[in-house]
This record gives C-alpha cells, structure tokens and sequence, in this order.
C-alpha cells in the first residue's frame, strides 16, 4: 500500500510539472492567454516572454514595476497571493525548468554528485543573488534574460518538437553549462540553479517564510513525535532543505518548494502539507 501511495505521489507530481509545461510554454501558453484575454479581450498567440517574472523581479525597486502594463502586474500579484496562501508551490509543483534537471539528475550516481550544503550555506547566498538582481537595473544593468533557465528550457523544447533553430549567446551557454550541468546533473537533487540562481523562487520564499506564521496558510508541518530519524527526508529532499536536528527532521522555509517529496518519503506520516 505505501508503495503504491508513493508511486501515487511521484506521477501527480509528474502531471503537476506536464500542467506548468501547458500553462506557461507554447504553443499552449494558456495561464497567459487567459491573463491577456481578461485585460485586453483578445486571445493571442504568446510565449513565455509574455509574462516574465523574472522582469518583474529585476524592478521590484527601481520604480519601473508600476508603469509595466496591467496583465504583467496582474501576473505578479497573482504569483504573490498564490504564495502567500500556499507557499511556493510555483517551483515545486508547476515549474517544468526546475523539474528538467530534477529528474536528468537521476541518471548520474550519487557518489559524482555535489552536497552543496555540506560546503555552504544556502539561504544567504539566495537571497544574496536575489539582492544582486534587484539592484543590477540602477546601474543600467539587466539579467533577466541573460541567464534564464526558463527561457532556455523553452528553447531547447522549442528545438525537439518544433525544430526551431537555437541561436545560444555566450550568457545562455553559461546558463545551460550551470543550469543542467553543473547545478544539475552533478548537484545532489538537481535544482542548484533553483536554490542559487533563480531570483522568482527567491522572491517565493521570502514571503513563505513571514506568511507561515498565519493560522490561515498552508505550510509544511513535521510531528517531532511521529519522526524515527530514519533520514529518508533528508535523503529525498531536491532543495536540500530538510536537515536533521537532534535525531529529528527539520526543514529549512528559505528553500523548501513544498514539492511534497519528503512527505512521500516519509512512513510515518510525520510530515504534512496543512494549515
């Protein structure tokens, strides 16, 4: 039975990941098709540039958020309220880019791969890039496209199904060589980029980590009673953010994408998603 419940688990969490893929890329591109059918009443053919959180992100500060026009603004609120109610489930269910290299990470043996935890601490060096990315517009200086993962993904998708030829700048190789290689295939958990370089999940949980403390929000829960220690968590665990605390399981709001694998995991029942 826990079997087939974990099974149960890993194929909704693939199916969650196959509805981002047709919620955000085309040719479907349907969460922005519907955002730009409500503002503008007509239904366009979009990509994924059509509403960059990215760009958002990168003028949180330097005032030109405010004069981007309503359906990007709107996208962002709607990320935002979606986080605060739920925590980022954005990247840990929905994301297909952070999900890529999760999976590609499977095929190379543990014993290659990198614990960046072990060398470092995550959350500051995060949030430490969010800042940098924040900051960079007021020296007329832009990253949002330079090295996105996201749009890089759809690039290569674009190329597989469609056959669109790929012209990657310097700044892409770069990504692609961090994003699925470095970060990816050889990091412990594939999602590197996710927990070092991506400035939305960032943004995700900074807010996760104030907006847990509501009785309203749904966050994850860990029942020191119930937890044996067993590790699996940390095991299993792509953001590396359960960690072991006095023989029990903890984890860490500062990159925990609530992608629900350590409750999967987790024969006791100790860990769980709730308000």
């Amino acid at each position: 039975m826990k079997v087939k419940m974990k099974m149960c688990f890993r194929y909704k969490r693939l199916l969650g990941y196959v509805l981002g893929f047709v919620l955000f890329y085309a040719p479907f591109a349907l969460f922005q098709k519907i955002i730009f059918f409500i503002f503008t009443g007509t239904w366009q053919q979009l990509t994924i540039h059509s509403l960059c959180l990215r760009i958002q992100t990168e003028h949180l500060f330097d005032g030109k958020l405010l004069t981007m026009s309503v359906p990007f603004l709107a996208c962002l609120v709607i990320l935002l309220a979606v986080t605060l109610f739920l925590g980022p489930v954005f990247c840990g269910r929905l994301c297909p880019a952070g999900a890529f290299t999760e999976y590609l990470s499977k095929i190379i043996p543990a014993k290659l791969q990198i614990s960046w935890r072990t060398y470092t601490e995550i959350a500051p060096l995060r949030y430490g890039m969010l800042a940098g990315f924040a900051v960079l517009p007021f020296f007329n200086t832009l990253l949002a496209c330079a090295y996105c993962n996201f749009f890089l993904f759809d690039l290569f998708v674009n190329y597989f199904i469609f056959g669109y030829f790929i012209s990657l700048t310097s700044s892409m190789i770069l990504t692609l060589f961090l994003w699925a290689g470095l970060f990816g295939l050889f990091t412990n958990g594939g999602r590197g980029f996710c927990n070092f370089l991506c400035p939305v999940g960032a943004v995700q949980n900074l807010l996760y980590s104030f907006s847990r403390r509501l009785p309203f929000v749904y966050k994850l829960k860990i029942d020191s009673q119930k937890c044996i220690g067993c590790q699996k968590c940390v095991q299993t665990c792509p953001m590396e953010a359960m960690t072991m605390h006095n023989n029990k399981a903890a984890s860490c709001v500062h990159n925990c994408i609530l992608c629900g694998a350590c409750m999967a995991e987790c024969q006791e029942h100790a860990i769980r998603y709730e308000r």
